[in-house]
């Protein structure tokens, strides 16, 4: 709520917003105002600061630290600001019309926690202004299901079973009972008005103060030695008139036992009534007096503030003329009083209907002001649903290029491995074509050194059938049973050595034939050594060339050329060249 109150400083009006109030014209709106801008009006370890950012009023509580927005006390000051705008006229009309009875004022007094016995009249008089106390606006009493009273916002639609305004008059107790703590000015005229009107209603326990005792006690506002000075030279007659009651008319004729001197006597002795002019100057001087007393009350009383004291009464005239002037008077002056009271009656109305006008104004203005920010607020939860739905939309596509680059990462890095595969399976397969080639000439150089082998065995017994032949066509026995035991010798040696290499051989053939290649024991395998050269003896070359020249023959075999036997070792010789025959280091 904006407000433009020439005068007032921004934190002032930032207190007016928080309380939602308008100052405009309204002093004792802004007496409240003032009072909430005072440090002394928080509670004890609260401190007030403004914001001039924000354009707010910021409120510290510097034990726990604790920073809020509103007043620790702002239920006191709402109360305040509206039984300033309007509700202490209201509640004067709610008295007027319903005065308080002293056992409510009792029961009010119990609900409030003050004692009407022991507690100042000033704090007192609270629980007779709560029992009058009217209903802010918005606010309804009703009744809950077991009877009770229940108060409900029809605006918030807030209930609870406190009057609205009982934190006001809680507050003001404090307030009332700190003023008589500390004697603060007019706080003594205060306590004994208020003393004074709970005696007029009854209330037990209260007695009238001695000031306001004596020939004033009737009037409003009270009497009291501050007016005894001004009393005191009407009091002789004023007590006459009341001792003598009423004035009476006395009718007489006109010349009956009177005569110039008597007349003249009588008339001396009767002091004149004072003139109208005179006792309205009299009334006017009184009523001023009463005003500067009670200027500084709260809870002045506007209805005994229009009452008039009347003048004292005149003594007996014995003129007939004098007794209807006294009467038309006293007529005047009840209907001056009573066109008094009726003014200050359409005065309270017109008050009151102007303060129904200024609030049913701004209520309007708040429902404006509320029907604006509900407006602002869809605006502003459209907008953030559509910057939510931005980010939401954001973050799918972020999420999605996420994923989308996740998804690259991974096939890059399948791809990657199936180049590894691919490279390694090809790397295999060129290795296993190495070992398939490496296998594969190894195993036809094992077969062709197997059917050498082979072949050179053969040779060897055909070698063998055709020296035994020889030798016995020869005749030569001796010698060759000599040559048998040398070649049975040679032969305990070579045999055992190639059956050796014979089975090396079906080795190295079993290896070469797996899948896996051949192993490295086989590799490392020299291959079988040659078969010994033999030489040709004398009878086989001679056998060799008479083949040679049967070269034609028909028969269809071959011919076979015998070699010479080798040159004989001794034993130890022949043994060390088989073993270098099979470890591969013979030439």
């Amino acid at each position: 709520m904006a407000f433009t109150q020439s005068g007032m400083s921004a934190e002032a009006l930032a207190a007016a917003a928080e309380l939602e109030v308008r100052p405009v014209n309204n002093p004792a709106v802004v007496n409240v105002i003032n009072d909430m801008l005072k440090p002394d009006s928080l509670p004890p370890g609260w401190e007030a600061r403004y914001d001039p950012i924000n354009e707010r009023r910021e409120y510290v509580n510097r034990e726990t630290g604790e920073v809020q927005y509103i007043h620790p006390l702002a239920s006191y000051y709402h109360g305040a600001a509206f039984m300033e705008m309007g509700g202490y006229r209201q509640l004067q009309v709610n008295e007027a019309d319903q005065p308080p009875a002293p056992q409510e004022v009792l029961d009010m007094c119990a609900y409030l926690g003050v004692s009407a016995s022991n507690d100042d009249p000033y704090v007192v008089e609270v629980a007779r202004l709560a029992i009058s106390a009217p209903l802010p606006p918005h606010w309804v009493e009703g009744e809950d299901e077991d009877g009770n009273p229940l108060f409900t916002n029809r605006q918030t639609g807030q209930s609870q079973p406190s009057h609205p305004l009982d934190a006001y008059f809680l507050e003001l107790i404090k307030r009332r009972k700190r003023e008589l703590a500390v004697h603060s000015d007019g706080v003594g005229i205060r306590s004994s008005l208020a003393a004074k009107r709970l005696y007029e209603i009854g209330v037990p326990g209260i007695e009238l103060p001695p000031e306001l005792k004596g020939p004033q006690t009737g009037k409003a506002g009270g009497g009291g030695a501050m007016w005894e000075e001004e009393v005191d030279g009407e009091e002789e007659d004023a007590a006459a008139a009341q001792n003598f009651g009423p004035l009476l008319t006395i009718e007489e004729a006109e010349d009956e036992g009177r005569d110039e001197d008597e007349d003249h006597h009588k008339t001396a002795k009767q002091p004149p009534p004072l003139p109208q002019q005179q006792q309205q100057q009299q009334k006017e001087a009184q009523r001023q007096q009463q005003h500067l007393l009670l200027e500084d009350f709260d809870g002045f009383d506007e209805e005994e503030e229009e009452k008039e004291t009347p003048p004292p009464p005149a003594p007996p005239a014995p003129a007939p003329a004098v007794a209807p002037a006294a009467t038309v008077q006293d007529e005047k002056d009840e209907d001056d009083v009573d066109m008094a009271e009726a003014e200050r009656r359409r005065k309270a109305q017109w008050e009151l209907d102007e303060w129904a006008r200024r609030q049913e104004e701004e209520e309007q203005q708040q429902q404006q002001r509320a029907a604006e920010a509900e407006r602002q607020q869809q605006q502003q939860q459209q907008l953030q649903a559509e910057r939510e739905k931005e980010r939401m939309e954001a973050m799918k596509k972020e999420k999605e290029r996420a994923e989308r680059e996740e998804r690259e990462r991974e096939e890059e890095a399948a791809r990657q491995r199936q180049q590894r595969l691919r490279a390694a399976e090809a790397e295999g397969e060129k290795d296993d074509a190495d070992l398939g080639v490496d296998a594969e000439a190894e195993r036809r150089r094992l077969k062709e050194q197997e059917e050498k082998e082979k072949a050179a065995a053969k040779k060897a017994a055909e070698r063998q059938a055709l020296l035994d032949a020889l030798r016995e066509a020869d005749g030569d026995l001796g010698a060759d049973e000599e040559e048998e035991e040398e070649e049975e010798e040679e032969e305990e040696v070579v045999l055992p050595t190639l059956a050796k290499g014979i089975s090396g051989v079906a080795v190295l053939r079993q290896a070469a034939s797996m899948d896996s290649g051949i192993s490295a024991t086989a590799q490392l395998l020299p291959p079988p050594p040659p078969p010994p050269l033999v030489e040709p003896s004398a009878a086989a070359a001679a056998a060799e060339d008479s083949g040679g020249e049967n070269d034609d023959d028909s028969d269809g075999d071959d011919d076979v050329t015998l070699a010479p036997h080798p040159p004989k070792l001794p034993p130890t010789a022949a043994v060390e060249r088989e073993e270098r025959l099979v470890l591969g280091k013979e030439e």
